[in-house]
């Protein structure tokens, strides 16, 4: 009789410990699908209320330094497509979340998102081109990089991006029964999901990705080369060796400035959107639960870290520029500013410029585009 009792304890034992590990497992999904939820409905509103007031100080700053320069101009085209692809995010976000009624007029719009990251990343890019063209090739900066061609490019890139992503959403895109979900069409899906996807990844990550790693890496080897050649040059001569010491330093100086700044917005873009190039890479495409409800969670944090490239920028150009820092601060208490300026013009009234002087704001102005 003890040995019939007790079997059916040894029997159901396994049977127990199979309930258990679906239960625990059950309720870690359970667990990693809040975890996305509350990712998802938060991250936007830090995201946009740290990155929308940086983009329009960062515009104000910019075009109040100086002269408009084809650097000043792509860096403020950067902001203002930051600010705006925030803004277009965080209300399509709203309009997601509270079940709003698309249509199939509203959701061939939803293009929006897509097209403001694909520009913002491009002119990154530009800006990493015009840096490289500074240093590498200054003689032919002047003719590559004029306004002109600056506001060109830059017309040339938005149009040709509004018509990638406006033409294929206007076309493919649509809305279900009831106009609250957004889908693709039947006829196009299978492009939408084996072509336009990798499309998608490509123009707006991968190619600005190894555009970036490339430029900067160009623009890093040209400034040592430049730096050699010039204290070669300006350093020969012992008749004018102080003057020319004081005037490579400052110019050295201006330069460490300016290449901090772009290889620190290099660097931030590069490991914020790093998360996001292995996601698309490495994701599986047939995952059990659990696997998946963790690639969830990581799916999550990748879109928060490539949404914040639209806001870190402003935080970049503070801390790495102190033209940038003192303009703002001016900006923002304008009596003070107002005060230097009357002094200043009344110095430059009673004094004259040292020459040496002269020429070492020449070279400022020269060097420092910002």
């Amino acid at each position: 009789m003890q040995h019939i009792s007790d079997s059916p304890t040894r029997l159901s034992q396994p049977y127990n410990n199979v309930v258990s590990f679906h239960f625990h497992r059950n309720l870690e999904i359970q667990r990693l699908h809040d975890i996305s939820n509350s990712i998802r409905n938060s991250y936007i509103w830090v995201v946009f209320a740290l990155g929308f007031p940086g983009n329009i100080f960062s515009v104000i700053t910019i075009l109040t330094m100086q002269n408009v320069t084809p650097a000043t101009f792509f860096i403020s085209v950067l902001a203002l497509c930051d600010g705006c692809a925030l803004t277009v995010k965080l209300i399509g976000h709203q309009l997601l979340t509270h079940e709003v009624y698309f249509g199939h007029v509203g959701c061939k719009f939803l293009f929006f998102p897509v097209f403001l990251s694909m520009l913002a990343n491009w002119i990154l890019v530009m800006i990493c081109a015009e840096r490289f063209v500074s240093v590498c090739f200054p003689l032919q900066k002047s003719i590559i990089f004029t306004k002109k061609r600056s506001y060109a490019c830059a017309l040339a890139l938005t149009l040709i991006l509004l018509v990638l992503t406006g033409g294929l959403y206007g076309v493919m895109r649509g809305a279900d029964d009831s106009g609250l979900n957004c889908g693709t069409l039947d006829e196009y899906y299978s492009f939408w999901i084996n072509g336009w996807y990798w499309i998608n990844m490509l123009v707006v990550l991968f190619i600005p990705f190894v555009s970036i790693v490339v430029l900067t890496g160009l623009f890093i080897r040209g400034l040592f080369q430049a730096r050699r050649q010039r204290r070669r040059v300006l350093l020969n001569g012992r008749d004018k060796q102080e003057n020319n010491v004081r005037l490579v330093a400052e110019v050295e100086r201006m330069e460490r400035t300016i290449t901090v700044m772009l290889i620190l917005a290099a660097v931030v873009f590069l490991v914020l959107s790093l998360p996001s190039c292995i996601y698309i890479v490495a994701v599986p495409r047939s995952m059990d639960p659990l696997t998946r409800a963790r690639w969830k969670v990581f799916d999550k944090i990748q879109y928060v870290l490539i949404d914040s490239t639209h806001a870190v920028n402003f935080f970049l150009y503070f801390l790495s520029l102190k033209r940038f820092r003192n303009q703002f601060f001016y900006i923002l208490t304008c009596k003070r500013r107002s005060r230097r300026r009357r002094i200043s013009r009344n110095n430059d009234t009673n004094n004259s410029l040292d020459t040496t002087k002269y020429t070492l704001n020449k070279s400022d102005e020269n060097v420092s585009h910002l």
